[in-house]
């Protein structure tokens, strides 16, 4: 059977971009998540990352996975205020995050973990939207020690926060 062509809004296809983040991050497919960035760059407690093989790295060295191959979290963003430029070709967006996790093998409940609020902007590039930057902006913590790998910068620099 045959896909039909469609189109969407750019409005969506930024929106469908913010989903898809947190889709890859939840399911632990780093390489997915830097996929989303390669003409853009994350920024997180302090720490740059920037192209797609650079966030990958970041992400391997600073997230623990679990024997599912995932970091047992549902990381949800809501409230998204989008801006798209007159002509098209670039956008911004505040939306609020939450990153719940649960660890039932080491005795951690589900719970909320880290809650902010992800600033991004984007850029049309041949066509299609792209992240140009994610800065993750931090308002509530709470035990993060099962996400985050104790031995990495991310982990000092919240520990300094």
């Amino acid at each position: 059977m045959e896909q039909q062509a469609y189109k969407i809004s750019s409005e969506r296809e930024i929106e469908n971009l913010i989903a898809q983040y947190t889709h890859f991050l939840d399911a632990g497919d780093f390489a997915g998540v830097a996929g989303l960035f390669k003409y853009g760059k994350i920024i997180s407690t302090g720490i740059v990352a920037d192209g797609s093989e650079n966030i990958e790295k970041h992400l391997k060295e600073n997230l623990q996975l679990y024997a599912n191959g995932t970091p047992n979290t549902a990381h949800v963003t809501t409230n998204t205020v989008l801006k798209i430029s007159a002509d098209d070709n670039s956008a911004t967006a505040s939306s609020y995050m939450s990153i719940f996790q649960q660890d039932l093998d080491r005795g951690f409940p589900l719970q909320p973990i880290i809650i902010g609020r992800y600033n991004d902007s984007f850029v049309r590039i041949d066509d299609a939207w792209h992240f140009k930057e994610r800065n993750l902006l931090i308002s509530l913590l709470g035990d993060y020690t099962h996400h985050a790998n104790p031995a990495a910068q991310s982990s000092k620099n919240l520990k300094s926060e």
